[in-house]
């Protein structure tokens, strides 16, 4: 938790990069105020035990607007989704992008993924990897502009972390969970081995703490996390996401319960509120889930970016809290799937682009794919005969029968 004199000076220290002139331009807030972006791909920030357990390294992309002549800018982090199973950094390249052209420094980091069976104890510790290699990815941001000259021209008193789906869950509790004493009970015993709340993913003894939060599609443990004197937060959510919980009701991983009550972004709302935090809140219909990333991608996004541009100047916020009608994100999300029953080949058809989970009937997963928009031919030929189901980010399904002539 960034208690308010913490703010005031991080806000204090910002001063200077403020004067330059930045605020006011239309750095920002102009979605088209620099014409292109240049990437710094594939930098080492950290390393820690993978989901098997075996050392991975963890890396991430920085975008920056070309051209620029400005240091000192604001940073926004951009974690991927995935469910904690699957999803790459690249994945969230269009939104950096976004981000780099209204003049921010937009970072896509690594955290650790990979295939668990969704239980309460191991969703949760699913979680605490991804909050902990994202508050690496801050901590490593500091330590650039102290030890190897400020390449990336970045203002670490304006570091902002957010993300899509999963990355929203673990950007969120790396604002939020910041307490010992707020480690969820079924990994407690694993406080020591794990590394606590900042976890042992690099860059110890820099700062974890970041100016604001914003969430597309997140969730929280618990709500009661977020306390007077917190950071400021933004989301977007669907009121019938089954895949992230829009209010506070048991998750499932890939369509397995977990046990895990989490509070979706209508609750933290609500704790937000109470607590005296600055914070908005848009709300879509419908049951899909980050559909409005497809469907409405310009309002959703310049919601949250129009939000981090005020705090990135320590400027009042305009926002409003309310609800969007656009056409339901099941619709945009729908499959379909033949030759069902198949031999060898099914066609998986998408009306978007997202990614897909492959189930078996004992809810292993089985394979991880991209979904493009239109036809998406996948190979089943080495797979044994039986039912499958096939999942995907945006909250659809489809069973495919795997049957040998």
């Amino acid at each position: 938790m960034l208690r308010t004199s913490t703010l005031a000076l991080l806000f204090a220290l910002g001063t200077l990069a403020m004067a330059q002139g930045e605020c006011g331009t239309g750095r920002y807030t102009d979605p088209a105020f620099f014409d292109s972006v240049v990437v710094q791909p594939g930098i080492l920030f950290g390393n820690n035990n993978g989901v098997a357990g075996t050392p991975q390294d963890l890396y991430l992309d920085v975008y920056m607007p070309a051209g620029d002549t400005l240091t000192d800018r604001p940073v926004v982090i951009v974690a991927f989704g995935g469910s904690f199973v699957a999803g790459t950094r690249q994945d969230v390249a269009p939104i950096c992008e976004r981000f780099a052209r209204r003049g921010f420094v937009a970072v896509a980091p690594d955290y650790r993924v990979g295939f668990f069976f969704p239980s309460e104890a191991t969703t949760t510790r699913a979680v605490v990897r991804s909050m902990h290699d994202i508050k690496a990815c801050v901590r490593f941001l500091r330590k650039s502009v102290d030890v190897d000259g400020d390449p990336y021209g970045i203002d670490p008193s304006r570091i902002i972390v957010g993300g899509v789906s999963a990355g929203a869950i673990g950007a969120i509790h790396a604002t939020y969970l910041d307490q010992s004493s707020e480690i969820p009970p079924v990994i407690y015993g694993d406080t020591a081995s794990i590394g606590g709340i900042e976890g042992n993913s690099g860059s110890p003894g820099y700062s974890s703490a970041v100016l604001a939060c914003y969430s597309f599609s997140g969730a929280i443990g618990d709500s009661a996390w977020i306390q007077p004197g917190d950071e400021p937060l933004v989301s977007v959510h669907e009121v019938g996401d089954g895949v992230v919980p829009y209010y506070t009701q048991m998750v499932s991983v890939l369509g397995i319960p977990t046990g895990l009550t989490a509070s979706g972004s209508h609750d933290i709302h609500v704790r937000c509120v109470n607590s005296g935090l600055t914070n908005c809140l848009l709300t879509y219909p419908g049951n899909g889930h980050v559909g409005y990333l497809t469907s409405d991608p310009v309002t959703s996004f310049n919601y949250v970016a129009d939000f981090l541009a005020a705090m990135a100047c320590n400027s009042p916020v305009a926002c409003t809290t309310g609800t969007v009608s656009v056409a339901e994100a099941e619709d945009v999300a729908a499959l379909l799937a033949y030759p069902n029953p198949t031999a060898g080949t099914v066609v998986i058809e998408s009306a978007v682009m997202q990614q897909g989970y492959l189930l078996a009937s004992d809810g292993r997963l089985v394979r991880a794919l991209r979904l493009v928009p239109g036809p998406n031919p996948i190979d089943l030929g080495q797979l044994a005969d039986g039912l499958y189901t096939l999942r995907t980010s945006q909250g659809a399904s489809v069973r495919v029968v795997k049957a040998s002539e």
